[in-house]
């Protein structure tokens, strides 16, 4: 994240940049003026989202990123969270992905973790018990087509 301001520009990581919810490393006087995402051989990315209506907010929303080694195990997976709580990422998951094979019950296990770990709030969009059961589908959905989009990627390398 390329940030500008009177005093320069900084660069920090998508951790560093996030604070909190409707908070950022962005300064009073700064600007964000670029986001640099890497190509990475072997990668691939997926976002879901379940909304009741085009352009609402969402009830909960899952970004997955997975990159795998050549030997077709999980190198590295990143798990981001919407309207699920405070925490943007599920470390437990994530961790819980790394060095295995992609397969559907590994999916359904981080899918678990993101869920248990999330702590959404219950308001007009539905109960925080529901609203964890959809971060555990999403999370699954997202998994799935980030590592179908990785695989197709394999000639990259």
């Amino acid at each position: 994240m390329l940030i500008r301001g009177l005093d320069g520009e900084r660069v920090v990581s998508m951790s560093q940049f996030h604070r909190s919810p409707y908070r950022t490393a962005v300064g009073p006087v700064e600007m964000l003026i670029e986001i640099q995402v890497p190509v990475v051989p072997r990668s691939g990315s997926a976002y879901e989202k379940v909304d009741r209506r085009v352009g609402d907010w969402a009830v909960a929303a899952v970004g997955a990123s997975v990159t795998l080694t050549t030997r077709g195990t999980i190198a590295r997976a990143g798990i981001a969270l919407a309207a699920a709580g405070g925490e943007i990422t599920s470390a437990d998951a994530e961790d819980a992905l790394s060095r295995h094979r992609p397969s559907e019950e590994l999916y359904a296990h981080a899918a678990a973790l993101a869920a248990k770990g999330c702590s959404p709030v219950t308001d007009q969009r539905g109960s925080a018990e529901y609203k964890r059961h959809v971060v555990g589908v999403l999370t699954e959905r997202a998994l799935r087509r980030a590592t179908e989009r990785a695989l197709q990627r394999k000639e990259d390398a």
